[in-house]
């Protein structure tokens, strides 16, 4: 499966030119110093939909708004954090028709990344990777190490500041209703979400007593 990866699939210039601009951006923003919408998290994604990807067959040029999708998902942090898919968009935009880029596929690229808005809601196979990238690290042994940053995150943009109990049972409920949309995530990511999410739930026990 790893060499299907490279079927039909060569990393187009605007793709390169794409991953330079995204990442320099975010490294000359506040998102530099976010704990958890971090440039490290847009990297993260950007892997993790060529991973997912691969899963579902989709190569090439069809691929390739989804990577760009992946790239500048999060850009609209750099402005505001509420809502910072609608501002990511038009990052998205104003590069990619400085750069010629087919209006059809920028539909495609605005699509996905307002898929990844919660709750999420993605239509077509491309916003379900795009969406289920996003949330990959509910799939990982790191998920709590992760999370924690989120909280972090939270506690400085919003001044919220959740006890032990609050943030275990908030990320517990989250962890039950969110669903996977792809095969890779329905099978490979849901398999350890559901080791977290009971991991989260023994630590909810521990601290409502």
């Amino acid at each position: 499966m790893a060499l299907n990866f490279l079927k039909g699939f060569n990393k187009t210039n605007l793709v390169s030119k794409t991953y330079e601009y995204c990442i320099d951006f975010l490294n000359n923003s506040r998102c530099k110093t976010l704990p958890f919408h971090s440039v490290q998290h847009t990297e993260d994604v950007y892997q993790y939909t060529k991973t997912i990807a691969n899963y579902e067959e989709v190569y090439g040029a069809d691929l390739e708004p989804i990577l760009i999708a992946a790239l500048f998902h999060d850009t609209g942090m750099a402005d505001t954090y509420v809502d910072h898919e609608e501002q990511s968009v038009v990052h998205a935009t104003e590069f990619l028709k400085e750069n010629d880029y087919p209006s059809s596929k920028i539909e495609i690229v605005q699509n996905c990344i307002m898929a990844t808005k919660m709750p999420q809601n993605p239509k077509t196979k491309a916003e379900k990777i795009l969406c289920d990238a996003d949330l990959y690290h509910l799939g990982l042994e790191s998920y709590i190490f992760r999370n924690e940053r989120l909280r972090a995150e939270w506690e400085l943009f919003f001044n919220k500041q959740f006890s032990d109990e609050e943030w275990f049972s908030l990320n517990v409920d989250f962890l039950d209703t969110q669903k996977y949309h792809t095969w890779f995530g329905k099978t490979v990511l849901n398999n350890r979400k559901d080791l977290n999410c009971k991991m989260l739930k023994e630590r909810h026990e521990k601290y409502k007593i």
